[in-house]
């Protein structure tokens, strides 16, 4: 499908094949490397296949990978960029193969990782990714999502192979019940989000008038891919990863789902200038919302799922 598109655009747009084949390989290299995270059976097979240290330095190998393979072929190869990459990578992937974790409390390396994870996540005000996957002439400006994408299979692996994490109850394909769960407690958010993000000037009511079927299209289809990308790395670091050590520490599930909740807020304290506290306040509250989803089931999966609904529920009710 990447690289069907991939030809689409370039013919479109006119791109030299020198450029356009580059770009799509990095990218259908990242997918794989996605599939391979988000699928339980792969997980296992590479956990029991690898040591922890042969495991995180094929962890930092294959997420450079994808830099490498359009860097070079177009000559935007930079030193100082791979290393950077290769650095935060190796500051992801290898604390947990020299120090053993706390089985189920947060100790001072998930403390290490999370941060690493996060600096690059935070909306606004980090530029790693954009200064390292440089891009070309639109369409191709912006090859950050490749960075972007990266953080997923690269978490994934690093928590729930390395850390054994298996606690944080991740799966891709919601069940019933996970359905059930994510759209209580996306229609308890819903108000307080919309109620926050009107009083605040971050949301302005906007339903759709003469163009529903539009609408909605356009709302299915960020409800999808917020899901499978955004939701997914968000919930599972906030919701999965922390919320889930800090309950366990401390014996508090609420005080865990608020720590999260509040730290939400503040990944989104960057977008569109710094600091945009309209936009964190209306956030922090969808993720109490979303913690109250991981507490009650235990998993990310509905976590996920209630993220993804209210986005999809903005962007078909406000602007």
């Amino acid at each position: 499908m990447l690289a069907s598109a991939g030809f689409i655009l370039a013919r479109q747009f006119s791109f030299a094949a020198g450029i356009a084949v580059p770009v799509v390989a990095a990218f259908c290299w990242q997918a794989v490397l996605y599939c391979a995270a988000v699928s339980t059976a792969a997980r296992s097979a590479v956990r029991a296949a690898f040591g922890p240290l042969t495991l995180a330095a094929l962890l930092v190998a294959v997420s450079v990978a994808p830099y490498l393979l359009y860097s070079v072929p177009t000559g935007l190869f930079s030193w100082a960029s791979a290393l950077k990459l290769a650095a935060l990578c190796a500051l992801v992937a290898f604390p947990y193969a020299f120090w053993r974790a706390p089985e189920s409390r947060l100790g001072l390396q998930d403390a290490v990782v999370i941060c690493a994870l996060s600096y690059p996540m935070i909306s606004g005000l980090s530029t790693l990714f954009r200064d390292v996957f440089q891009g070309f002439e639109p369409p191709a400006h912006r090859l950050d999502a490749l960075g972007k994408l990266m953080l997923i299979p690269l978490g994934l692996y690093v928590f729930l192979a390395l850390r054994r994490l298996d606690q944080a109850g991740f799966r891709l394909v919601p069940t019933r019940e996970d359905v059930k769960t994510a759209f209580a407690c996306s229609a308890h958010a819903m108000p307080w989000v919309a109620l926050v993000g009107i009083v605040t000037g971050y949301l302005q009511w906007d339903p759709p008038v003469g163009r529903v079927l539009a609408a909605v299209a356009a709302s299915v289809g960020k409800l999808v891919g917020i899901y499978f990308t955004t939701a997914l790395a968000e919930e599972f670091l906030l919701r999965g990863v922390v919320q889930n050590l800090l309950a366990r520490s401390t014996g508090k599930p609420l005080l865990g789902q608020g720590v999260s909740a509040i730290l939400f807020g503040a990944v989104h304290l960057g977008r569109g200038g710094f600091p945009n506290l309209p936009y964190a306040a209306t956030a922090a509250v969808l993720g109490w919302f979303c913690g109250m989803a991981y507490r009650r089931s235990r998993s990310v999966t509905p976590a996920m799922l209630t993220h993804a609904l209210a986005v999809a529920g903005q962007e078909l009710l406000f602007l």
